[in-house]
C-alpha cells in the first residue's frame, strides 16, 4: 500500500501504474466516477479519486472475481475429420472445417474448459472419431452419439454397445428425421432406446429442426411414460424469438422435471430484420426460460463449427454476458455449472 501511495502523486500516474499492476479499469478525475458523484473535480476530489483505486485494487469486484473463476463448458458443438483424413459419403463433405484439433485451439483462445460434442449428421452412425477425441483429451469432453432408429439395425443393441460404462458416451440425440417415413419417434426401437438412456443415466437431446410442433406430442408421451431418462431441448427448441407459435409449447416442458433446455446457437434462432451478435431477441428467451426452468436447467452452447463463420467462438461464449438481469449466480450456471452438475465429474481437464 506504502508503495501504491508513493506512486499515486497525480491521477496520470495512479492511472498508469495502478492499471498496469492490477490490470482493472482506472479510474481519473476526468472519468465516469466525477460525473455520477456529480462533483467537481478538485484537488481534494482527486486525493479522493487516487484512495477508491488503491481500494479497487485490493478487493476486486465479486463480479469480475466471479467469471475469473468461472468454468465455462460448452453443452452444444460438433467436431468432424478434415477432409483427407476420412472418406465421407457423397453430399455429406463438412461445408466448414472442424477438426478437434481446431476446437482444443479455439476453446484455449476463448477461456473454454471443455464441452459436450454431439455426433454430426455427416458421419451419421460412425461414432469412431468422437471415441478417438475423449481419449485423446481425457477429463475435457463429454459425448453424445447419435440414435439409430432404422429398421434394419437393432438401434437398443447398438445404443447399449456405445452408453456408458460400456462405451464412452453419457448422451444421447433423438433427431426425429432419421426415423423412417411415417413412424414416430414413439414406436417400438424409439421407446426401447428411450427407456434405455433412463437406465444407463444417459442424457437424450431431441433435434427439432424442423419444428417443436411436429414432435411435441411424442416428446411428451416419451418423458411421461419414462420419467427417469434426462432430457436435453436442442437450441431454444428452434423457436425463433418470444413471438414464435412454439416458444410456449418450449415453456411448458418445464412441467416435467427432467427437462433442460440448450441455450445454443443464437444465430440459428435470432428474430428481426438485423441479425447480429449479440443476438438480442434471443435475451428475453433467456430469461423466459430462467424464470419458468431456473438457471440451473439452462445450459449454454455455441454449434461450433458452424459459430465461427457467424460470430466467432469466443464472442458466442459471452452472449450470456451480455444479457442484463442474470445473476452472477444464473450465469455461472449457464455458461457451465448445469453442465457440470449433469455429467459429475466429466469435466476435470486443467488444459
Amino acid at each position: 500500500m506504502l508503495f501504491l501511495q508513493h506512486f499515486l502523486s497525480s491521477p496520470s500516474s495512479s492511472s498508469i501504474i495502478a492499471g498496469r499492476v492490477f490490470g482493472f479499469k482506472t479510474l481519473t478525475a476526468s472519468s465516469k466516477f466525477c460525473s455520477r458523484r456529480k462533483s467537481s473535480c478538485s484537488k481534494s476530489s482527486k486525493s479522493k479519486s487516487k484512495t477508491i483505486i488503491v481500494s479497487m485494487a485490493s478487493k476486486p469486484s465479486s463480479s469480475s472475481s466471479s467469471s475469473k473463476s468461472r468454468k465455462v463448458l460448452d453443452a452444444h458443438l460438433h467436431v468432424w475429420p478434415r477432409p483427407g483424413e476420412y472418406s465421407y459419403q457423397e453430399g455429406k463433405v463438412p461445408p466448414v472445417p472442424g477438426s478437434v484439433e481446431e476446437l482444443v485451439e479455439v476453446q484455449a483462445k476463448s477461456g473454454v474448459a471443455g464441452a459436450m460434442i454431439v455426433q454430426p449428421i455427416n458421419l451419421l452412425f460412425d461414432h469412431e472419431y468422437l471415441e478417438k477425441a475423449v481419449l485423446r483429451y481425457p477429463g475435457k469432453f463429454v459425448l453424445c452419439a447419435l440414435a439409430n432408429p432404422s429398421p434394419n439395425v437393432n438401434g437398443e443393441k447398438e445404443l447399449e454397445k456405445l452408453l456408458h460404462p460400456a462405451g464412452a458416451f453419457k448422451a444421447v440425440r433423438f433427431n426425429p428425421g432419421l426415423w423412417p417415413e411415417k413412424e414416430k419417434m414413439t414406436n417400438d426401437v424409439g421407446k426401447r432406446m428411450f427407456r434405455m438412456c433412463g437406465e444407463k443415466d444417459a442424457v437424450v437431446g431431441f433435434m427439432c429442426f424442423h419444428g417443436l410442433d411436429k414432435s411435441y406430442e411424442e416428446m411428451c408421451e416419451l418423458m411421461t411414460e419414462f420419467p427417469k431418462t434426462r432430457v436435453l431441448i436442442d437450441h431454444f427448441g428452434f423457436a425463433r424469438g418470444i413471438s414464435d407459435p412454439n416458444w410456449q409449447k418450449v415453456l411448458s416442458l418445464a412441467k416435467f422435471p427432467q427437462v433442460s433446455v440448450k441455450v445454443s446457437a443464437q444465430f440459428r434462432v435470432a428474430a428481426g430484420e438485423k441479425i447480429e451478435w449479440p443476438y438480442e431477441s434471443t435475451f428475453e428467451q433467456v430469461k423466459d426460460l430462467v424464470k419458468h426452468f431456473g438457471a440451473e436447467r439452462l445450459v449454454w452452447g455455441s454449434d461450433f463449427p458452424f459459430v465461427v463463420n457467424e460470430c466467432g467462438y469466443e464472442k458466442a461464449s459471452q452472449i450470456v454476458n451480455e444479457i442484463e438481469d442474470l445473476t452472477e449466480k444464473e450465469r455461472d450456471l449457464i455458461l457451465g455449472g448445469s453442465l457440470e452438475k449433469m455429467f459429475p465429474k466429466s469435466f476435470y481437464s486443467s488444459s
